[in-house]
């Protein structure tokens, strides 16, 4: 990592290659991303104005050997926050102990906090929240310490990693409706891009298929982030369909916020419209109406990543492990039977 030691600022860099003091100082201090053109913009307003470069001195933790960071998006989420609690009891039943990284789902922050943890010589990553940005990639390919994905994966990374059966859980959802009579069901999920929301989708898309029935592109909702507040933008935009589905495929606390959402607006569930979710929690256990859902153990789940990361350190050379767990259908009172 470096940084300017004249006289100049940040600011008369900028200023000379016309871009902004926040693009200059991540490549001063070699910190986040920047395009190739802008990178040789700077460097060459740096080398026109004689500028030289030190090394920074690097602060580095004492005693990091015990320690594994968590990186996670957020923990707005109740499904995040109760894997993060779990992996953290699982790391102290092994006398370890936990750093938990928050990166705002900002790719930047994310390969930030993954060099500070190599920089540092920690024990191993959990990676809870991983953008597949060719930055991140190129990163992780000779990455020096171990990384397990938790609840997570990316296709084109070779790593350990332990996540459901999220195809599954979008064809039971989907499968689940039909049986009780549903021929117009509507999908919500995250992000289009997301690994995870691909498998669910392709899951429910295939059920659909499979039944004969017809798939509309207006009934499938995508949100940035699947947390209770983000249930309204969901409703708005189902209230402004010419023709509303039966039913719907959720997912994560969003479930809970489309339900509670649906109510405001005097739309009965299940009697209205019925409601299926793809990932249990204790909201959706405990809400006004609960929601019939898919469930998973995170408990083994949380078990079983720190087993692994800790077999990776002793083993670093050994065959990836990829673990997917099956979920349980519980079935509630979100779902009308149509005759």
């Amino acid at each position: 990592t470096v940084r300017c030691t004249v006289k100049a600022t940040l600011k008369q860099i900028a200023d000379d290659c016309g871009l902004s003091i926040s693009t200059v100082s991540r490549v001063v201090t070699g910190k986040g991303y920047v395009s190739s053109d802008a990178r040789a913009q700077i460097e060459a307003s740096i080398a026109r104005l004689s500028y030289t470069k030190k090394e920074r001195p690097q602060v580095v933790l004492k005693d990091a050997s015990s320690l594994v960071m968590v990186l996670v998006g957020g923990i707005r989420s109740s499904l995040a926050s109760k894997m993060v609690e779990l992996l953290v009891q699982e790391l102290e039943l092994k006398q370890m102990r936990a750093f938990i990284a928050i990166s705002e789902f900002n790719p930047e922050k994310e390969l930030e906090f993954l060099r500070y943890a190599a920089d540092n010589h920690f024990f191993g990553v959990f990676a809870m929240t991983l953008s597949e940005t060719p930055e991140n990639l190129a990163y992780l390919r000779t990455y020096p310490i171990p990384i397990t994905l938790v609840n997570r994966y990316l296709p084109s990374l070779e790593t350990d990693y332990l996540c459901a059966d999220y195809y599954r859980m979008g064809y039971v959802g989907a499968e689940y409706l039909i049986r009780h009579g549903h021929k117009k069901i509507a999908f919500v999920g995250g992000s289009p891009t997301s690994p995870v929301t691909e498998d669910k989708l392709t899951g429910f898309q295939d059920c659909v298929r499979a039944h004969n029935l017809e798939l509309r592109p207006e009934w499938c909702f995508h949100v940035n982030r699947m947390i209770y507040e983000n249930g309204a933008q969901v409703v708005s935009a189902l209230l402004a369909l010419e023709e509303r589905p039966t039913a719907i495929v959720s997912s994560n606390d969003i479930s809970v916020g489309i339900l509670n959402e649906l109510i405001q607006h005097g739309i009965r569930v299940p009697e209205d419209i019925s409601l299926f979710t793809c990932e249990d929690s204790n909201l959706t256990a405990t809400c006004l109406i609960p929601i019939t859902s898919m469930t998973l153990e995170m408990s083994r789940i949380a078990h079983d990543a720190v087993k692994l990361l800790i077999r990776r350190r002793r083993q670093p050379y050994a065959p990836r492990h990829f673990l997917i767990y099956t979920p349980r259908l519980v079935e509630r009172s979100s779902v009308k039977t149509v005759v």
